[in-house]
């Protein structure tokens, strides 16, 4: 530190002191001065002591050491406890000796102690056997930070059975370095590795080989995370045995990246996991339905929260890619992660900035068990010409085949409310058709609602037969089930909002007509004409427009 200079304020210690006087004197005869303000002056001069002192500790003679000398002198001191005093001596010694990390390679620990222990690939693998083996029945967490195969598996050989309060294990691409297979390096003998780890309660494994999930065995595994790398295909028998494994799990995250074989798995084996809370598949493949196939092979009957996710590229699809499932696998795979009815769907279609496309389809059960199902489609730029189809024709097919999936009558038997978000202008595009062609079929289905959304929609999908410039060919009034409350927000308005009032008014009229009256019609436009809830008040018995707030 510069002997006159002082950093904290940019000033001189001679003007910051004079400062500091000035502005005491104008706290004596200012009446306004805040407590506040005054805190902040005892701030600044503490701040200018502290400082000041260390400005005149930096003279004493054993602090214009030079740095080296001082390592050099803490690396010839006979013990650790003499290290830690010679750290004490100044502000200045305890920097420098701090920043030396071979000086603090030695543990001295009570009995008792937990260590958490973080392996990082540069350390020698000599360290692990020397410094740490001896602590290792105190270590409580364990992390392998790119390190080999190699590492990993001579630190289990090494601690086998030594590890009794082990309580997270987390192994990062740990075949980054050196591609070499587990098999390899790993015996019959040496398998599992790290056994003896019973009270392992959560397992963090980032590698591209998800064939490793074979090499550990921890039956009272609580949390799992697995994250997969970019690797040809696995078979999903590797991650089935090992769930089958750990009965106690509660939380599982699974992201794969690679083409998953449900090859050599018999059709009729599902691993039951009762005790998971919460459930997470994301799956990135060209194949769409290979995520079904992990989920259909797997039960969670008292899990809280299920997401399954499939993500592929828009250079990846093609006429034949399915978004979703069929709906008697998909009726299948929901019993298999709720444990009540469902009685809540929404559907919502989303495009982002980066021209990204999300199909989001969520159902929420009686017991607020939450199952969400997610397509994701990423962007990368390309020109229109280029894709298998349009963009916006891309989310009408992923629209369409989201409202098939849910066409299960069982499934629908007992859902009370329904929403619909898809902010896309209706065409004569043949994916576009085809969507408008599932509305009737999937109302047909459904039993009494308790509320119908409609959010952000081109009505020409549900009341296209009630409006003056019809798109669909061949139009007929679609009949909506039996519906309590009929909310219409922020329609995409293709037509303007009188034609829109009438449209609602005539769908209203043969509602009654056909003894199944909405109770009430909740409306948000953009300019609600004038008369509106006059008109609908003759067939319904409560009417709400609103043109900005909420309904």
């Amino acid at each position: 530190m510069d002997t006159h200079d002082y950093p904290g304020r940019g000033l001189s210690l001679s003007q910051l002191i004079f400062a500091l006087n000035e502005e005491l004197k104008r706290v004596t005869y200012s009446p306004i001065y805040t407590l506040d303000a005054a805190s902040q002056l005892e701030r600044d001069a503490s701040i200018a002591l502290i400082n000041l002192r260390e400005w005149r500790n930096s003279f004493v003679r054993f602090n214009r050491i030079p740095a080296d000398i001082i390592s050099l002198i803490a690396t010839n001191l006979s013990s650790q406890v003499d290290r830690f005093h010679a750290a004490s001596v100044s502000r200045r010694w305890r920097g420098v000796l701090l920043n030396r990390g071979t000086l603090w390679s030695q543990l001295f620990l009570r009995k008792g102690s937990l260590l958490d222990i973080i392996a990082d690939h540069g350390a020698p693998l000599g360290t692990y056997t020397t410094l740490i083996h001896p602590h290792a029945r105190q270590i409580r967490r364990l992390e392998f930070v790119e390190n080999s195969w190699q590492d990993v598996v001579t630190f289990s050989e090494a601690n086998s059975g030594k590890l009794p309060l082990l309580r997270t294990l987390e192994i990062i691409d740990p075949d980054l370095y050196r591609s070499r297979f587990p098999q390899d390096i790993v015996t019959a003998a040496s398998l599992p590795l790290f056994r003896g780890s019973i009270g392992l309660e959560e397992f963090v494994i980032r590698s591209r080989r998800l064939s490793l999930l074979s090499c550990f065995r921890f039956p009272n595994l609580t949390t799992f995370e697995l994250s997969s790398g970019p690797e040809n295909e696995f078979t999903a028998s590797h991650l089935l045995d090992f769930l089958k494994a750990s009965p106690m799990l509660q939380t599982v995250d699974l992201k794969i990246t690679v083409t998953v074989e449900p090859r050599n798995v018999p059709q009729e084996t599902i691993v039951v996991l009762p005790n998971v809370k919460t459930f997470s598949l994301r799956v990135a493949d060209r194949r769409g339905t290979r995520i079904y196939d992990i989920a259909a092979r797997i039960s969670c009957p008292f899990a809280k929260y299920t997401s399954l996710t499939h993500h592929t590229c828009e250079s990846y699809l093609s006429a034949d890619l399915e978004a979703f499932t069929t709906p008697v696998l998909w009726n299948t795979i929901l019993h298999q992660y709720t444990a009540s009815p469902i009685e809540r769907v929404k559907l919502e279609i989303k495009y982002s900035e980066d021209e990204d496309i999300t199909c989001f389809l969520t159902f929420l059960s009686s017991d607020a068990t939450v199952v969400d199902l997610n397509f994701e489609v990423a962007s990368l730029g390309l020109d229109e010409a280029d894709l298998h189809m349009p963009r916006v024709e891309m989310g009408w097919r992923f629209f369409a085949q989201a409202l098939k999936t849910i066409q299960h009558r069982h499934l629908l038997s007992h859902v009370k409310r329904l929403h619909i978000e898809h902010r896309a202008a209706m065409s004569d595009a043949p994916e576009m058709l085809r969507a408008a062609e599932q509305v009737p079929i999937l109302f047909n289905l459904l039993g009494p609602l308790d509320k119908l959304t409609i959010r952000g929609c081109d009505l020409h999908l549900f009341i296209d037969a009630f409006l003056d410039r019809q798109r669909l060919r061949n139009s007929q009034p679609v009949a909506f089930p039996h519906i309590e409350t009929l909310v219409i927000l922020n329609p995409l308005m293709v037509i303007d909002e009188t034609e829109c009032l009438k449209a609602i008014v005539k769908l209203a009229k043969l509602q009654h007509s056909l003894g199944k009256p909405f109770w009430c019609v909740k409306v948000r436009l953009w300019n609600i004409p004038a008369g509106m809830a006059e008109e609908l008040g003759q067939w319904v018995n409560a009417v709400y427009c609103d043109e900005e707030g909420n309904v």
